[in-house]
């Protein structure tokens, strides 16, 4: 599992586990014969501002674990990456420019749609999907991608876009 799916598993396990634990407090205060001390309004006032506190401290912990993942702080320009493809979308066909590659570089990607909304799949050699985005009409949408070995990956449509949405494939050739 990826970090963040760690830290998501973890913090549904906290939250079922408080969650459990409020059930069992106010299942017990609500059983006959059970004698409940009030507190007075002061101690009230006061377990407010800690819940108060220990909500925030729980959603600051929670920003702060994961903020750095976020994956649009990364700086995608052309001046960093070796080489570039465009690729546009139309019904019912992926325009690449240029078709070919060279393995093992940095590629930055920059997809477009011109009519409708698409959603790019690059598919390995293998068949595997390696990176998806969706690509709406108007919009450049960039990717920063490395193609591991040599071979002819696949472009995919993954948004149906009409009656020939299964024809929109076109291959991308990545060489040694």
């Amino acid at each position: 599992m990826t970090d963040t799916a760690w830290g998501i598993t973890i913090g549904y396990s906290a939250v079922t586990i408080i969650g459990v634990a409020v059930a069992l407090i106010v299942m017990r205060s609500t059983r006959v014969g059970f004698r409940v001390n009030v507190a007075s309004r002061e101690t009230l006032e006061k377990r407010e501002g800690y819940w108060g506190v220990a909500v925030v401290t729980f959603l600051v912990a929670v920003i702060g674990g994961t903020i750095f993942q976020i994956p649009y702080w990364s700086d995608n320009s052309s001046a960093k990456t070796p080489q570039s493809i465009a690729i546009t979308g139309r019904q019912f066909a992926w325009t690449l420019d240029p078709p070919r590659v060279k393995a093992g570089l940095e590629t930055r990607i920059e997809v477009r749609a011109v009519d409708v909304n698409h959603a790019i799949g690059i598919y390995d050699p293998g068949g595997t999907l390696i990176k998806q985005v969706n690509v709406l009409p108007g919009v450049v949408q960039t990717i920063v991608l490395t193609f591991d070995r040599a071979g002819v990956y696949k472009v995919r449509c993954l948004e149906f876009c009409g009656v020939d949405h299964h024809l929109m494939e076109n291959d991308l050739e990545v060489t040694g």
